[in-house]
C-alpha cells in the first residue's frame, strides 16, 4: 500500500565531524522522528537563530535550502514521501505546509507523540519501521485519494527530471493548467511548474554526481535550461549557491552539503 507513495524509510545514529549542513530542496517531503538528542534549524533572517526539534516534525515540499546543526549527535528515524504521497494521510490542504518544517502534532495531535515514545520503548528497528508504517496506514482515508491527473502528472515530471511541459502534460489529462495547478497545490503543496524547477535541479546534482566535470553550459543544456543565465540563476535559488561554490562543498550524501 506504501509502496507507491514512500521513497523511503531509513534511520541514522552517531556523531559527524562537521557543524552545519545544507539540505537541498529534492521535490519529496519527510516524516522525522526523533529518537536522540534535539536536532536544530537554522533560522534565516537578520539575525540568526537555532531553532530546537526535540521530537516528531513533518517537513513539506521546499523551494530553497535547509540548513542544520546536530551538535550532540542525533538519531533519527525518517519517512521520506514521493511529491504525492503525503495528502492520504497527512489529509491536510497541503498549500499550507508546502515550503513549511512544522511539529506534527500540531497538525494530527498527540497520537504521533505516542507513536514516538513506543517508539523509544522498542529495539528492534525492524520492528520500528513496522510501528511506522502500520500509523500512517491507520491515518489512510478513502476521502483523501490523490486525483489521478496529479500521480500521472507527478510521474511524468519525476520520469524526465523535470523537463516535460507543463502545458502539454495539462492536455493530456483534460484539465486546464489553471485547475491541474489548483489540484497540485492542494495535494502536494506546490504547484507543478515550481516542482518541475525543483526536479531539474535535482537533475543538474545526478549529473554533477554521475559524470566527469563538464562545462556549465552543457550541464545547463542537458538539464533543459533555456541558457546558463537561466541555469544559475535557479542552482541559486535552489541552493543559495553558485555552481562553482557548490562543487567545492563536501557531501555527505546526495541530498546535502556540508557548510562548516
Amino acid at each position: 500500500m506504501l509502496a507507491s507513495l514512500v521513497a523511503s524509510i531509513w534511520f541514522g545514529e552517531g556523531r559527524v565531524t562537521y557543524q552545519r549542513d545544507r539540505i537541498l530542496p529534492a521535490g519529496q517531503s519527510q516524516l522525522l522522528i526523533n529518537l536522540g538528542p534535539p536536532q536544530y534549524r537554522i533560522g534565516t533572517g537578520a539575525s540568526e537563530r537555532r531553532i530546537a526539534f526535540r521530537d516528531v516534525w513533518y517537513s513539506g515540499l521546499q523551494q530553497g535550502p535547509i540548513d542544520t546543526e546536530s551538535p550532540h549527535g542525533s538519531a533519527l528515524l525518517g519517512v521520506t514521501f514521493h511529491a504525492h504521497g503525503v495528502f492520504p494521510w497527512l489529509g491536510e490542504d497541503l498549500l499550507m505546509l508546502g515550503g513549511q518544517v512544522v511539529a506534527l502534532a500540531d497538525v494530527v495531535g498527540a497520537g504521533v507523540l505516542a507513536l514516538r515514545e513506543r517508539l523509544l520503548n522498542c529495539a528492534s528497528l525492524e520492528t520500528r519501521f513496522q510501528m511506522v508504517q502500520q500509523w500512517i496506514i491507520g491515518r489512510f482515508s478513502a476521502h483523501r485519494l490523490v486525483h489521478p491527473a496529479v500521480t500521472w502528472t507527478v510521474d511524468r515530471l519525476i520520469a524526465s527530471d523535470g523537463r516535460a511541459g507543463i502545458g502539454h502534460l495539462a492536455r493530456a489529462t483534460g484539465y486546464t493548467r489553471k485547475h491541474l495547478a489548483h489540484l497540485f497545490q492542494q495535494q502536494i503543496g506546490m504547484g507543478p511548474k515550481t516542482l518541475a524547477r525543483v526536479l531539474r535541479f535535482r537533475g543538474v546534482l545526478s549529473l554533477l554526481q554521475a559524470a566527469e566535470p563538464l562545462p556549465w553550459a552543457e550541464v545547463a543544456d542537458r538539464c533543459g535550461f533555456y541558457d546558463q543565465a537561466h541555469f544559475s540563476n535557479e542552482f541559486r535559488s535552489f541552493s543559495g549557491l553558485t555552481p562553482g561554490e557548490f562543487v567545492r562543498k563536501a557531501q555527505p550524501d546526495d541530498q546535502s552539503i556540508v557548510l562548516l
